[in-house]
């Protein structure tokens, strides 16, 4: 699935995509373009480019700048530190790179010792882009994808909500798949995006309400959420959205409540980086009428419950195991490994299980389990209970190595209030989780240190414990 690219860049690349940008957009645009004519001129065949840039005028400039051109585009996140970095530059060998200075100006490296790029079959729009997943436990990959991936998972999105064009409200970093997919549908509809901050959430707000609410979609994840609604007023304004979607794992049952209680259109999804973004989603009618899933797969994708030990059988309805998804919209691979064309299954490490009538409910990673005095824990259950009993804001379980217990369940907890103990915590977990599930250790935070996309740094949590 191709998209018509020159008849959508008569639109986008003249900055009708970004209404926040119109008046400096060329001046954006225009240095971008040259970037891209040079690394075009550089040398016959295809090219290796990594953009490492902290502003959303900058990333999406050279995004489009570079859309049509035949170049593997690498998205470098300006958060990682030098180990990060330079695991990502040596897994890409780029032959340039790319920062801004400040929003729209750009500077560049060229290196001469970059190796040749081997051939690549594509459609007729021959970009690929490289996003990035791993970054939180230091593997870092960059999965693979293509104008037809992306494609295919943006106009299935567009076909599951039935809108005629995406208008985004952006919060979420462009690097990571969650806003990079924003910034794509909103092209292949020739709608618009709208980049943002938390901090500036009211005000950015504002841009979206020159659109229709029939194609006003906001995307966050659950500290996001938690965050925005510390702020009563921002409760009517996300009403004002179609859809809230909500991703990047599961969230608080104690943060739902509140959002359904609020009558916020939220919508929870399940995705991830390797099949372009979302492919199941709860509608906002469902969620708050009270459902608790992750809705049904899109129509780009196919997803199945296998069984955990036998991936090739599938599990009954209602029964756990290993989601696998099918579709159009997979990556290609992970650079650097052996290429795929059709890639048209993966097999998750994620928990969930499928009813009858076809809702997926993730119950979380299936790696997410320790094995303590020969007992077998799921962290998932252990974050659940502290979430169910009111005294926490947030809650992240881990394991680490224990010489007496082969592993042991550590926790790391925000308490709902400074007043409450964690001798009180200790008696209201304990009256809910067997002894063996107890956690061994417990680490009493302001907050769980968590990245853009939600995801909690264990490195940083380690650190906190002096580990």
């Amino acid at each position: 699935m191709e998209p018509d690219l020159d008849r959508l860049f008569d639109f986008e690349s003249h900055g009708g995509l970004f209404p926040q940008f119109e008046s400096v957009w060329d001046a954006a645009f225009r240095p971008a373009r040259e970037y891209a004519d040079l690394v075009r001129e550089s040398a016959a065949g295809r090219k290796r480019v990594a953009v490492l840039v902290t502003h959303p005028l900058s990333f999406a400039a050279l995004f489009l700048a570079f859309a049509r051109e035949e170049v593997d585009l690498f998205f470098y996140s300006p958060t990682w530190g030098k180990v990060e970095l330079d695991t990502a530059r040596r897994v890409s060998d780029a032959h340039f790179e790319i920062a801004d200075s400040r929003p729209g100006v750009f500077s560049g490296s060229r290196n001469q010792r970059a190796g040749a790029c081997q051939p690549v079959e594509t459609g007729a729009n021959r970009l690929r882009v490289m996003i990035a997943t791993g970054g939180t436990s230091g593997r870092i990959r960059f999965a693979i994808h293509d104008w037809s991936t992306l494609s295919a998972a943006a106009y299935g999105f567009q076909q599951h909500v039935s809108c005629s064009k995406m208008a985004g409200h952006c919060v979420l970093p462009l690097y990571h798949v969650s806003g990079f997919m924003q910034l794509v549908r909103a092209l292949l509809t020739m709608g618009s995006v709208v980049f943002g901050r938390l901090e500036t959430f009211a005000a950015d707000h504002q841009l979206m309400l020159k659109v229709g609410r029939d194609v006003r979609f906001l995307s966050l994840v659950a500290t996001q959420l938690e965050r925005l609604l510390r702020d009563e007023a921002n409760g009517p304004r996300l009403r004002e959205y179609r859809a809230v979607f909500l991703g990047g794992g599961p969230a608080p049952v104690g943060l739902l409540e509140k959002a359904r209680g609020l009558g916020l259109p939220l919508a929870p999804t399940y995705g991830m980086t390797e099949t372009a973004a979302q492919v199941a989603t709860l509608s906002p009618e469902r969620f708050l009428a009270g459902d608790t899933h992750q809705g049904r797969a899109l129509p780009h994708v196919r997803i199945e419950i296998v069984d955990q030990e036998v991936s090739s059988q599938k599990a009954p309805p209602g029964e756990i195991g290993l989601i696998q998804v099918q579709g159009l919209s997979l990556f290609r691979g992970y650079y650097g490994d052996p290429l795929s064309k059709s890639n048209l299954s993966v097999l998750t490490t994620d928990l969930g299980s499928m009813d009858a009538a076809g809702h997926l409910t993730v119950l979380g990673r299936a790696d997410r389990v320790v094995i303590t005095g020969g007992e077998k824990v799921n962290l998932r259950e252990v974050e659940l209970v502290f979430e169910a009993s009111g005294l926490v804001s947030d809650v992240y379980a881990f394991g680490r190595d224990d010489r007496e217990w082969g592993q042991a369940v550590w926790v790391a907890y925000v308490p709902q209030d400074k007043g409450i103990g964690e001798a009180v915590l200790r008696e209201r977990i304990a009256e809910e989780l067997s002894p063996f599930k107890m956690p061994k250790r417990w680490l009493r935070l302001g907050v769980v240190p968590r990245n853009e996309a939600g995801k909690p740094m264990l490195r940083e949590l380690e650190a906190k414990a002096g580990v």
